[in-house]
């Protein structure tokens, strides 16, 4: 069998001591390292999360090595989940890689906005690329979503029906798609809390202000956008009237940097 009692051990023992902070950097970036012989993930953090954000990094970094041992009890799971003849052949298992990075997206005095950025590997297949968002209030010590600020938020909603159709506008715009709306643009923008809570804020010309939400829209593998993410900048005016009253002092301005795209982190 590929996997015996004393290999199990050892590689329980390097899974314990596979957290590690380093990098290629240290002085940007903090990196936590998880590894077995069923495949390798790591978290990167920028330093400054740790320096000026710290009750989120301590949140985070648990919950990424939590999400790190995850991946990998997945991992053995499919490699011994595999037909007896299989497991015999080192040759065909192939380990799975994972890596997650944090981009920082908004701050200011009590708010920040991080994108997380994960691309994933089963062996041999093509990597997927996925997004999750973090907003997080200091002042409130707690992460908050379009529930926190937009009045009634659900799918289908008002709301994000009027952010649905600034998206759609803006990527068929930049698509070049000149004909009506095609299903794949339809589905990729539909008005659901699943899409538009991937959203982080956006920074403003005004000091200290969000200028609007960036919907985050990540490449899928297949179809008429594969390898293509999109990254939409709505204005907090198209859904200002659904703002929460005390929320409005929140956004004013405009945007004042275009939000970050894959092509951006591999140049």
């Amino acid at each position: 069998m590929l996997v015996s009692p004393a290999a199990l051990c050892l590689w329980a023992v390097i899974a314990c001591i596979g957290f590690s902070i380093g990098g290629s950097n240290a002085s940007r970036t903090i990196v936590f390292g998880l590894e077995s012989k069923f495949g390798y993930t790591k978290t990167v953090f920028p330093v400054q999360m740790k320096r000026w954000d710290e009750e989120l990094f301590n949140l985070l970094s648990a919950r990424a090595k939590a999400d790190m041992a995850e991946f990998l009890k997945n991992a053995e799971q499919d490699a011994t989940g595999r037909p007896a003849e299989a497991q015999t052949d080192p040759e065909s298992w192939k380990p799975y890689t994972q890596s997650v990075s944090f981009v920082e997206q908004f701050r200011s005095h009590d708010i920040v906005s991080y994108l997380e950025i994960s691309t994933a590997a089963q062996g041999d297949a093509e990597p997927a690329v996925t997004y999750r968002t973090v907003n997080f209030d200091k002042k409130a010590r707690r992460e908050f979503t379009l529930a926190d600020f937009l009045d009634s938020p659900a799918d289908r909603s008002k709301p994000l029906e009027a952010m649905a159709a600034y998206a759609r506008a803006d990527i068929k715009e930049r698509t070049g798609e000149e004909e009506e709306e095609s299903q794949a643009l339809l589905e990729l923008t539909r008005p659901d809390l699943s899409v538009y809570e991937r959203f982080t804020l956006c920074p403003s010309t005004k000091f200290g202000k969000a200028a609007g939400l960036t919907i985050h829209f990540p490449p899928s593998l297949s179809g008429p956008y594969a390898g293509s993410d999109f990254h939409v900048t709505i204005p907090y005016t198209v859904f200002a009237k659904y703002l929460k009253p005390e929320m409005k002092q929140l956004f004013a301005g405009e945007p004042r940097q275009a939000p970050i795209s894959l092509d951006d982190l591999d140049s």
